[in-house]
């Protein structure tokens, strides 16, 4: 591979042919990034939003690109991907850095023919965000179990599972609002948590239910997981953007118990306010986005997708949706060619017109 510098911002380039292949990192304000063009380029682009990580993401261009990308690198797409200049929750810092790379891109090596939006977990909802919003320069998006309802939505369900776990196992990962900064390191909560619900299996099973999974499998991970997420919101937002005081809790086998002595909170509206803008999708789908989920996700389950499905229909835009799954238990856990199969899905959907069919992603 051969490594090269972007022209960041550039505004007067000469488009030569670049020598290929290339694999290119550094940093823009404050972002890491990386590009990938192969040797038989075929001059289109696919934007990449990685999920939600805690730290910002940093790229090695010794090293090869994550390989479920490189069967799209194969097939001879150009790959860009930016680190995000901040960790956790950052679809507002990832959506303008991300757009600013891709610029930059285009300065150093012209325009694609076609450009393309891929994103996973939360990358998934600013895969969405980026289709709807800027469908003049993208012709399709793929979301891989992606968070692609409203934010809002999917986190204050964490916030009251995290609040119901409170209520059966109080004072064990301490306050929820606001949560401990700095946490306990995540092993060691997990630890914890693992040895609290093996400790109560009545317990236990009624948090199972609440949560809509059958498996204990994963939950210390998850309720692990939403703390951290939720603590790092809180301190984004300068306020706590959650809230379960409206919420009548059911499914957890002793409700009318849980409903009277679950702690209630109160969302600060201004905190609120913040993870409702970055994001909640309109469905204003004027190009094709393919949803790719696995049956088994327990941190984004794949039935909260269908919530998309019906904003895409309610904005007159359902035609351009389509949600399709694998039967794997995990979130994200897909092989690459699951994933060169879904995007090749969507360029079929684009050139041909022939919309994939909902349901399981063809073998």
């Amino acid at each position: 591979m051969v490594a090269v510098a972007l022209l960041g911002g550039c505004a007067q380039v000469a488009h030569k042919a670049p020598a290929l292949p290339i694999s290119a990192t550094g940093t823009r304000d404050g972002a890491a990034y990386r590009v990938d063009i192969p040797a038989h380029w075929n001059h289109e682009l696919i934007v990449y939003y990685h999920g939600y990580r805690h730290e910002p993401a940093t790229y090695d261009k010794s090293k090869p690109i994550w390989p479920a990308l490189d069967g799209l690198l194969a097939k001879g797409y150009a790959l860009i991907q930016s680190g995000y200049s901040r960790g956790g929750w950052a679809i507002e810092q990832a959506y303008a850095e991300t757009e600013a790379l891709r610029r930059d891109f285009v300065a150093s090596y012209g325009k694609p023919a076609r450009s393309w939006v891929l994103g996973e977990s939360m990358g998934g909802a600013l895969a969405a965000l980026t289709i709807e919003t800027r469908p003049e320069t993208y012709s399709g998006a793929l979301a891989l179990c992606g968070a692609i309802e409203p934010s809002n939505r999917i986190l204050d369900q964490a916030f009251a599972l995290r609040a119901a776990f409170d209520y059966y196992f109080p004072d064990l990962l301490g306050p929820l609002v606001p949560v401990p900064d700095p946490l306990p390191e995540y092993a060691d909560m997990r630890k914890r948590i693992a040895a609290a619900l093996a400790a109560r299996p009545a317990a236990r099973e009624a948090l199972l239910r609440l949560y809509g999974v059958a498996s204990e499998k994963n939950f210390p991970d998850i309720v692990a997981f939403i703390t951290q997420i939720l603590g790092e919101l809180q301190r984004r937002t300068h306020g706590n953007p959650f809230g379960n005081a409206d919420l009548i809790y059911t499914r957890s086998g002793d409700d009318f118990a849980l409903n009277d002595g679950v702690k209630r909170y109160r969302a600060d509206a201004q905190a609120a306010a913040y993870v409702a803008r970055w994001y909640t999708p309109t469905g204003k789908l004027l190009r094709p986005l393919l949803a790719l989920h696995d049956t088994g996700d327990p941190l984004v389950p794949a039935g909260d997708a269908f919530e998309y499905a019906l904003t895409a229909e309610r904005a007159g835009h359902g035609d351009n949706f389509v949600q399709q799954y694998i039967n794997r238990e995990g979130h994200c856990v897909f092989e690459p060619d699951e994933i060169t199969r879904a995007f090749g899905e969507l360029a079929d959907w684009v050139d041909a017109g022939r919309r994939p069919v909902s349901g399981r992603l063809p073998r």
